[in-house]
């Protein structure tokens, strides 16, 4: 029996016996005993009293209600332990379901990777020119139509004088003629080449950050036959890089010197000159180049200037209207055409010297296809998260049950969404890297590994990555943490949202829609080019091999074209300034002066010969063509001419006189041609002239005989072609192309849209299917029993494939709804692009939709039909 000296005082054990709380009270007072023994042992009898009974009184009832219970420290969810251990467990998860990680995984990698490489494109196509010192201050003038509201790369060879000279606020002026197609001749190597030469002056150097290898900006350029070569090209001409003082052969007689040779430019610039020749040499290569015209303009001669520090471009303005006044003269010109300076960063988005335009609605396009492809790979994860909760609801009731918080959850599901991610990411980067060639290919882009490698990318790739995570991790995560405990262990699912749609079949709708809108533009923008390709342009494209001529002298090409014409193989050939239809044109101001106002009209002159009509094909309507040895000056017309002019019958224009350079020269309308295309079907077609100018003609036009011919065949036409070549301009490269070719160039960028298009549809549709897959999957295995007592209740396997696939047709027809309109809308706002265009026809929407809907019924099917034949017998014993 105990002692009385070793037991605490008896009045505070019948106070907590009578006024503590029963369900504790045995518990607290085997605590406290013990307490007591260890008081007594440690500090007395007394003080183990004091505090025996000290602790009772606040153990009492009233007392005790009054208090919260003890807290616990909880681990933190956060430290490296519990970091290592939400990976691991996030490692065993991926790793198990191994169907769910792969449809994850794939449809992940497949969206960064797309999103990966269009920022590639977007950021090359964004970066031209930004890395001059003075780039912000360098401006081209354009000459802009105030009727269309049209603006020329172009101005008129003036200009470069007159901005030098009376406007102070412009630091340097740089002039910059493009040639295509010149001969470069070594002759002490024997070597012939065929280049394309800019000519300019030291200015330039001022303007443009050029990295010189030997040379000076301030005297390379500054006296005529001087020439300057980039590295790459002095390496090709001469086979070293020391090419001061060594000379080259420009056409027949032009001998030019080397006096500077510069690093090669980078490929994101608009400036990709090789051979830049002195300015003052242009006059001798071309003697009848007007190089102090106001006459007429054309694209390839640009003028580019420097404005001075706090100079804005709009402060031009009052400068370039008194030029005109003072030098156009002509109200009328002065009226309709201005001239505007636009900005270096933005000459990538317009008719510039790369050679190629970047199309700032396709960037946007594409950066918008990137996201929505990213959109739906991220909502796959959500939907297959979610879906694969039924697997861990009973896990989640059990953590939360032993004192798992939702915080920590949350921790969980996001590593397991970030490690996801991050492999996805690194398969997407190696995706990326396989598919840049062919990227680079169809976007016509100058693309290499060291782009989609650059520090840009990395930070993208980064912001990818945690917005990729976020984006698919954040709702199943907080979904599945939030969810009730007691709800979990004894139902074992997600509890199912109230309503119609759930937030799963919202998300549906939401990439079928997506799929949907790129299915329809994909259908329409075909439809468009197949106009382009199979449009009447008004003269025959086929069948027609196009040379540039290295000069015009009429004694050679009257020999040049009897050679040529004696072979049978050639129906005929034409000498002109360019095609019937070209990027490059020759505007001039006409006047028509019969009324009691001169009507002042913007044409654009075809200057050619009298085999034009009958090479190419067009037809003349009224009055005679051009005649072999035509000297005196007249013009044949087309019929947009004389609608401007207001003549309504072709036979009255007959003999009418056309008003052209100041305006005292004059000449009669003899023909009328039916209206071609000029311009590409982007454009309305212009007032034309076409006139006898033989100074002009740049280019040949060779019809062959037969339009079909056979591969060797045509090999035949082209070698004779080049034997008559060579024995008329022996020291000229010979080189042609065929004019449908070239015409198709003009739909370049429609083109690459159509391919990026298509190639994003076919990546949306995958991964979208991908997702309904594996929804599918997750839905039969769920309804496995009650598969099977349907089946044993007599169901047939159409009707449960019906009842499983059902659920999953009813969003893709949602998303058809909603898709159109909006697919309506952006197809109509691209149209807006094109003078000549397709009707938007409600059957595309609908084949498109039909379209959607088999693709969602044959992914789905597949996994409804398997459910449906499963043996009844051994999914119920499973179950």
């Amino acid at each position: 029996m105990p002692n009385a000296k070793t037991q605490p005082p008896r009045w505070a054990t019948w106070l907590l016996n009578a006024l503590g709380h029963p369900d504790t009270r045995e518990e607290v007072q085997g605590d406290l005993l013990e307490l007591y023994d260890y008081w007594l042992s440690t500090v007395g009898k007394r003080r183990a009293d004091w505090s025996y009974c000290l602790s009772a009184l606040k153990l009492l009832r009233p007392l005790a209600q009054s208090k919260r219970p003890p807290r616990y420290p909880q681990p933190l969810s956060l430290s490296p332990d519990m970091i290592r251990n939400y990976v691991k467990i996030a490692l065993r998860n991926l790793t198990h379901a191994k169907t769910f990680s792969l449809i994850n995984g794939f449809g992940l990698t497949l969206g960064m990777a797309c999103a990966l490489l269009i920022f590639v494109v977007v950021n090359h196509e964004t970066s031209y020119d930004k890395h001059h010192k003075n780039g912000d201050r360098v401006y081209r003038v354009e000459t802009t139509n105030v009727q269309n509201s049209e603006s020329h790369a172009g101005t008129y060879t003036e200009m470069t004088a007159v901005l030098r000279n009376e406007v102070p606020e412009i630091e340097r002026v740089a002039p910059v003629y493009r040639a295509s197609g010149q001969s470069v001749a070594i002759p002490q190597e024997g070597k012939l080449f065929k280049e394309q030469i800019a000519f300019t002056d030291n200015e330039l150097f001022y303007l443009i950050d050029y990295q010189w290898i030997a040379g000076s900006a301030q005297t390379a350029l500054s006296r005529p036959n001087q020439v300057v070569l980039t590295e790459s090209y002095a390496q090709k001409f001469f086979g070293t890089t020391d090419a001061i003082g060594k000379t080259l052969l420009l056409g027949d007689d032009n001998s030019l010197l080397v006096a500077g040779v510069l690093k090669d430019y980078p490929a994101n610039t608009n400036f990709p000159f090789n051979v830049l020749v002195s300015i003052p040499t242009l006059k001798r290569v071309s003697p009848d180049y007007d190089t102090h015209g106001w006459g007429g303009f054309g694209d390839n001669y640009q003028v580019y200037t420097l404005l001075k520090r706090g100079i804005q471009p709009e402060q031009l303005n009052k400068r370039f209207h008194a030029i005109q006044v003072k030098y156009q003269k002509d109200p009328e010109t002065i009226k309709n055409q201005h001239f505007t300076l636009n900005s270096l960063s933005k000459l990538h988005y317009g008719f510039n010297f790369s050679g190629r335009q970047a199309n700032l609605k396709l960037l946007n396009i594409l950066s918008l296809i990137g996201a929505f492809v990213l959109l739906i790979a991220c909502i796959n994860f959500i939907n297959l998260t979610t879906a694969k909760a039924l697997k861990r609801a009973k896990e989640i009731g059990v953590r939360k049950a032993v004192g798992s918080n939702q915080l920590a959850l949350i921790y969980q599901f996001m590593t397991e969404a970030g490690l996801l991610t991050f492999l996805s990411g690194i398969l997407a980067l190696a995706l990326a890297w396989v598919a840049l060639s062919a990227t680079a290919n169809l976007m016509g882009l100058p693309l290499s590994t060291p782009d989609l490698f650059s520090w840009q990318v990395g930070a993208f790739m980064t912001a990818l990555l945690i917005l990729t995570t976020l984006l698919a991790g954040t709702y199943p995560a907080f979904r599945l943490s939030g969810m009730p405990p007691i709800w979990a262990l004894k139902n074992n699912k997600l509890p199912r949202a109230a309503g119609g749609i759930t937030f799963r079949q919202g998300l549906v709708i939401v990439q079928f829609t997506v799929s949907m809108i790129l299915i329809s533009s994909t259908l329409f923008i075909n439809r468009q080019l197949s106009l382009f390709k199979n449009a009447d342009l008004g003269f025959n494209k086929n069948a027609i091999i196009t040379v540039g001529l290295p000069n015009n002298q009429p004694e050679k090409l009257q020999t040049f074209r009897n050679q040529l014409v004696a072979s049978p193989q050639i129906k005929d050939v034409s000498f002109s300034l360019n095609s019937p239809s070209a990027e490059s044109n020759w505007m001039s101001a006409m006047q028509y002066r019969k009324g009691a106002e001169p009507i002042e009209i913007r044409t654009q002159m075809k200057l050619v010969d009298a085999h034009f009509l009958n090479t190419y094909g067009i037809q003349l309507i009224a009055g005679e063509a051009f005649r072999e040895g035509d000297t005196l000056p007249k013009f044949i017309a087309n019929e947009v001419f004389l609608k401007r002019i207001g003549i309504d019958k072709p036979e009255k224009a007959i003999g009418q006189l056309v008003h052209f350079g100041d305006g005292q020269e004059s000449a009669p309308i003899i023909g009328v041609v039916k209206t071609f295309h000029v311009n590409s079907l982007h454009q309305g077609i212009d007032p034309t002239l076409l006139q006898v100018v033989p100074k002009h003609f740049y280019q040949a036009g060779i019809k062959l005989a037969a339009e079909n011919v056979s591969a060797a065949s045509l090999r035949s036409s082209l070698a004779t072609i080049e034997t008559i070549w060579k024995s008329i301009f022996p020291n000229q490269v010979f080189s042609y192309e065929f004019l449908d070719e070239a015409l198709a160039q003009a739909y370049q960028n429609e083109i690459r849209t159509a391919r990026l298009i298509e190639t994003a549809t076919l990546v949306a549709i995958l991964i979208a299917c991908l997702g309904l897959f594996g929804l599918a999957t997750f839905a039969a295995e769920s309804r496995t029993k009650e598969i099977g007592v349907r089946k044993v209740l007599g169901a047939s396997i159409p009707s449960i494939v019906a009842l499983l696939s059902k659920d999953f047709l009813k969003p893709v027809l949602t998303a058809i709804l909603i898709a159109s309109p909006i697919a309506w809308y952006g197809i109509n706002e691209w149209l807006k692009n094109f003078e000549y265009k397709i009707d938007i026809d409600w059957w595309v929407f609908a084949l498109a939709g039909v379209l959607a809907t088999l693709v969602a019924l044959l992914t789905v099917s597949f996994q409804s039909i398997k459910a449906a034949l499963m043996n009844p017998t051994k999914s119920l014993r499973t179950e």
